[in-house]
């Protein structure tokens, strides 16, 4: 009798929290974190055809750990440089305005969406998992010839509303005092991630296309002008989770994903994505 008081205890703390959880995530009550100043001024520069190696090096130099997050990621395997990249300026002229871009992006995320105080293995799990879908959805453009730079960043952004989430988990597990494992609402964060990441994205002034893509990444074909990238997210993801296996997903499943006929990928294709797994898994966990 004890038990089946204690169990049904249990049971009606979780529904409380679950509750109390949907209804912050119904008010909009967390907080979405902003872009910093520097990097939004970057990503603004590089879109500049007047915008020059020394003036945006100098812009960089600004913040300290932008400075520094952009020299270590120009140096890791995800950029491989053929020899090591010593300044800001040598890193600028020699990656382009384009990979700056990226790195100021990637930067930025991992200063401060990928950040929730007393989930740091889950977090770092996460940012290195989107690093790696994002690697994989910009080599799956390339082979389709689309837009690179918008598929790395759809692959870069697809989970940023889950430490979000998380973060939101933390404040209500404060407020309630009820110690629950955040374990028991992650349907909640896997259902709910998508809107709140693409509204992250809006708030970033990043393209519609990008925040569409982000919103129906696990349902690409309800998305209503970003059905092609919400699918190579998609695929991406997947591919992600086989590289890193932070959720099972074998090379089995991988050819006989249902998106690989809507995006016309060959076996040919899936064969150089897959032998992709260990240079992936590399640069993600260097850059995480």
């Amino acid at each position: 009798m004890a038990q089946a008081s204690r169990i049904e205890s249990v049971a009606e703390t979780v529904a409380r929290f679950r509750e109390r959880f949907l209804e912050k995530i119904a008010e909009g009550a967390f907080e979405l974190p902003m872009l910093p100043e520097v990097a939004s001024m970057v990503m603004a520069a590089t879109q500049d055809d007047s915008c020059d190696a020394r003036r945006l090096s100098r812009m960089i130099h600004r913040d300290a750990a932008l400075a520094g997050h952009v020299l270590k990621l120009a140096n890791s395997p995800l950029y491989a440089p053929t020899v090591p990249i010593v300044s800001l300026q040598q890193a600028v002229s020699r990656l382009g305005m384009k990979k700056i871009r990226e790195m100021a992006l990637v930067a930025a995320c991992q200063a401060k969406v990928f950040r929730v105080p007393g989930q740091d293995a889950r977090v770092r799990q996460l940012f290195r998992h989107s690093i790696a879908a994002a690697s994989y959805a910009q080599e799956i453009a390339r082979m389709r010839r689309w837009n690179v730079e918008e598929a790395f960043l759809c692959g870069l952004l697809h989970d940023a509303g889950k430490p979000v989430l998380l973060q939101l988990l933390v404040e209500v597990e404060r407020e309630l005092d009820l110690g629950v494992d955040a374990s028991l609402v992650e349907d909640v964060v896997d259902e709910m991630h998508g809107s709140v990441a693409g509204r992250l994205v809006e708030g970033w002034r990043l393209p519609a296309r990008v925040a569409e893509t982000i919103v129906y990444h696990h349902r690409p074909h309800e998305a209503p002008g970003a059905a092609q990238t919400a699918m190579l997210t998609g695929i991406a993801d997947d591919l992600a989770h086989f590289a890193l296996q932070s959720r099972p997903v074998t090379e089995d499943e991988l050819r006989a994903h249902p998106l690989l006929v809507p995006l016309n990928l060959y076996r040919d294709e899936l064969d150089a994505l897959i032998a992709r797994k260990d240079a992936v898994k590399a640069a993600a966990e260097a850059v995480g």
